[in-house]
């Protein structure tokens, strides 16, 4: 499963890269609106994902989840200002403390589900399979005719379909072909969202990610996409030390290609201008961009997490030194007590 985390990014990577509303058109805008389509799922993956293995709290893991925040948010702020990117500003600085709420959209929720999750955790493993199933059908109507724009709501339910799968055994049991089930639903979603394109009003990426049946995330056909793309790898008998090494470190690839700092004039600047070369030098040069950032960004992360056990071990250090200095001092007290009383 951890190849499918990695593909993830990958496909983050790829849909981030497609700008098929504003820089093509004719055979080669449909073509890019089909690239988007096999894509559009990764998000869903990825929270799925979590709902399956279910996330459990840890202190550890915790930490490295915000130290990984914060090391970023900061990290490539001053990276790029020292080379001089984009100009250097306290206030830019001091935005970098928003790392948790405020830098990256997804992140924010995906940190609120971290705290919620033992609580969803534990609601699942008490409620029947049916229970389940209607309490994620009235999640799906309020992310979608009450809570249209609130992303937490997509987060809960996503985890929930995660839970529900692992729950009923769906990789076990279900009958249909996933890898068809797969490229069913990325045709259905390709030829919705250009038909939309092409006969509606429904011009841009914000437009259609306003309607239901479209490039929205809560889309049932982007939802059974993902959950078909999920059975095909979790029924593959697949390890790799490499593929786990790999995947440790996948969340740092989005991290740093959508930082907020260089976003717009780093990854989605430079990909929108690869629309003005020949298509073949095109494909090559977005290639090259896709794992470049891919790979980078891992090994940008191998040092991170060095750094970041250092650092918990520094902080375990210390806790424990507090610990025994306060226990030698209650020891102490109780000691001047007993000789007080003789």
């Amino acid at each position: 499963m951890e190849a499918l985390r990695l593909l993830s990014m990958l496909m983050v990577l790829n849909l981030h890269s497609c700008w098929c509303f504003e820089a093509c058109n004719g055979i080669g805008q449909g073509f890019e609106f089909l690239r988007k389509a096999t894509s559009i799922c990764a998000v869903d993956v990825f929270l799925i994902i979590s709902g399956y293995f279910g996330i459990k709290w840890k202190l550890k893991s915790f930490f490295n989840l915000i130290f990984q925040l914060f090391f970023y948010s900061f990290g490539v702020y001053l990276v790029v200002t020292a080379f001089g990117v984009v100009d250097f500003s306290m206030n830019g600085l001091l935005q970098c403390a928003k790392a948790t709420y405020a830098s990256w959209g997804f992140i924010s929720g995906y940190v609120v589900l971290y705290f919620v999750a033992p609580l969803i955790n534990a609601f699942v493993d008490k409620v029947g399979k049916k229970e389940l199933l209607m309490y994620i059908l009235v999640f799906y109507l309020a992310k979608v005719f009450l809570c249209r724009y609130e992303d937490f709501f997509l987060y809960f339910l996503l985890y929930l379909v995660g839970r529900f799968i692992h729950k009923v055994k769906l990789v076990e049991k279900l009958k249909l072909n996933s890898s068809l089930g797969y490229w069913y639903t990325t045709i259905l979603i390709f030829m919705v969202s250009y038909c939309l394109y092409l006969f509606t009003g429904l011009k841009t990426a914000d437009q259609q990610s306003e309607f239901i049946l479209a490039l929205n995330y809560v889309s049932p056909f982007i939802i059974s996409q993902a959950v078909f793309l999920f059975v095909v790898f979790a029924r593959m008998k697949f390890q790799s030390k490499i593929v786990n090494w790999l995947s440790v470190s996948c969340l740092s690839i989005f991290l740093i290609h959508m930082h907020p700092a260089i976003k717009e004039i780093g990854y989605y600047a430079y990909s929108k201008s690869l629309y003005t070369l020949p298509v073949l030098h095109h494909i090559g040069m977005l290639f090259v961009l896709i794992v470049g950032v891919f790979f980078g960004s891992i090994l940008i992360d191998k040092v991170r997490i060095q750094i970041s056990n250092l650092v918990y071990r520094i902080l375990q250090w210390m806790v424990e030194n507090i610990k025994m200095q306060s226990s030698f001092s209650h020891l102490a007290m109780k000691t001047k007590i007993l000789i007080y009383n003789e």
